[in-house]
């Protein structure tokens, strides 16, 4: 038997992917997809913060073309930058035209400063964040946004961060192409993410519930317990029944947070439970506002690197899909990032937001706001430090030995896609199958 843990895109894709072989999906929440989820209020669609999907992978892009056949639309990345009371074009590197012509300068200057002076031949991986920023990008685009913005979102000075997560989402760019987003000449896309899918109606909601008819034993509203590792016994509680169960297992996967999954494993040793416990992450405010007013932007989704925004970033709904919101009006999600153990009332949440969405031109003093709904997301992003680089191979490692698979973005403890976490389950799951054919044929 195989037990899986948590019913988010990992853990359908695993079970979707077990062919013939028997397992159980547990999910704690009533409802699968974990943060790739959508929700309902007042007439308007939400989903749990933005979800939008783009491929590397041309095996999950065709599985997700299938599940989904024709539920999506391509949309062309419309996200910008508002900064120095003016909006430039994402990224930031390639897109300083329109600045002022002294913060220009600063950047380009610093940009070539990079390519006359490179860093020593360091591994890169031994870079904290911030050096990253300053060898690749240089002082004027690390002073504009690169290090304001990333310390709005994480929380931390960025020498706590370590950069061996950044190549992808961050590519440093050639001088031609800053030269060419200097002075405004747009000749190609920029960046992992230039164009993307949305489906066309229900949110992204649609992509996990499109599993579901592939998978034959899900259970939703039953939390793991604790895990026996060496007898491989899973206890859980069911929720609606008021009652627990054990299961006995061959393999357990899991995809909660490792600091979750190994508080639960009774028998793993002390240091890898302080490891974990030792894991840092942040955590969002996810505020979906919507107000009496249509197209409030044009936009697709903003950053906002500057102090005076409390929030780091906000993203139109309905520009991805009208069928999201209310004919005349406009919705968005505003997320401002914070330490998992500090709180702030909702009022003031709102508050501070609706004053910001001001100060940036999009909201008017006048606007009726019909809906305002938070989402506190406990953990949104993982820290990639010091201390993860050893702890989460030593505990992934040793829970492997045990009979446990630990995948998806907070399995793993890393920064994944949604396409990520499919090819996970669906990698794991073939792997699983291939062991038991070996054993069946030895």
């Amino acid at each position: 038997m195989i037990v899986i843990v948590g019913a988010g895109l990992a853990g359908l894709s695993t079970a979707y992917h077990l062919t013939g072989m028997p397992y159980r999906l547990y999910e704690r929440e009533s409802e699968v997809g974990g943060l790739c989820r959508s929700y309902r209020k007042d007439g308007f669609t939400f989903d749990y913060t933005g979800h939008l999907l783009h491929f590397r992978q041309p095996a999950i892009k065709a599985l997700v073309e299938q599940l989904l056949a024709d539920k999506l639309q391509r949309h062309y990345r419309k996200s910008f930058i508002y900064s120095h009371q003016t909006y430039t074009e994402y990224p930031f590197q390639v897109n300083v035209h329109g600045l002022p012509p002294e913060v220009v300068r600063e950047c380009l200057l610093g940009f070539i400063t990079t390519l006359l002076h490179p860093a020593s031949s360091n591994n890169p991986k031994d870079l904290c964040f911030k050096q990253w920023i300053l060898d690749n990008l240089g002082e004027g685009m690390a002073k504009h946004f690169m290090i304001p913005f990333n310390e709005k979102l994480w929380k931390v000075s960025l020498d706590e961060l370590t950069s061996d997560w950044v190549s992808w989402l961050v590519p440093k760019p050639e001088l031609k192409d800053v030269i060419n987003g200097a002075l405004g000449i747009k000749d190609k896309a920029f960046g992992y993410n230039p164009s993307f899918l949305y489906p066309a109606s229900g949110g992204i909601n649609v992509l996990p519930q499109s599993f579901l008819p592939g998978i034959s034993s899900i259970e939703t509203n039953v939390e793991l317990l604790e895990v026996d590792t060496k007898r491989r016994r899973a206890r859980f509680y069911d929720r609606l029944s008021d009652t627990t169960r054990t299961e006995h297992y061959e393999s357990l996967i899991s995809t909660i947070p490792v600091p979750e999954l190994v508080r639960r494993c009774l028998d793993l040793p002390a240091p890898l439970k302080e490891a974990a416990e030792g894991l840092r992450w942040v955590s969002v405010y996810n505020l979906n506002l919507a107000v009496a007013r249509e197209q409030v932007s044009d936009k697709h989704w903003l950053y906002f690197p500057e102090p005076e925004f409390p929030f780091y970033r906000v993203g139109f709904p309905m520009n991805f899909s009208s069928a999201l919101g209310q004919p005349g009006c406009s919705s968005m999600y505003v997320e401002i990032s914070h330490r998992p153990m500090e709180h702030q009332p909702v009022d003031q949440l709102v508050a501070q937001a609706r004053t910001g969405l001001e100060r940036a031109g999009i909201l008017r003093p006048g606007d009726d706001m019909v809906v305002s709904d938070v989402k506190d997301l406990h953990y949104a992003y993982v820290y990639f430090d010091r201390h993860r680089a050893t702890a989460i191979p030593a505990i992934l490692s040793e829970l492997e030995r045990r009979g446990i698979h630990s995948i998806g973005r907070y399995g793993r403890w890393e920064h994944t896609s949604m396409e990520d976490a499919i090819g996970q389950g669906k990698q794991l799951a073939e792997r699983l199958r291939m062991d038991q054919n070996q054993a069946l044929s030895a």
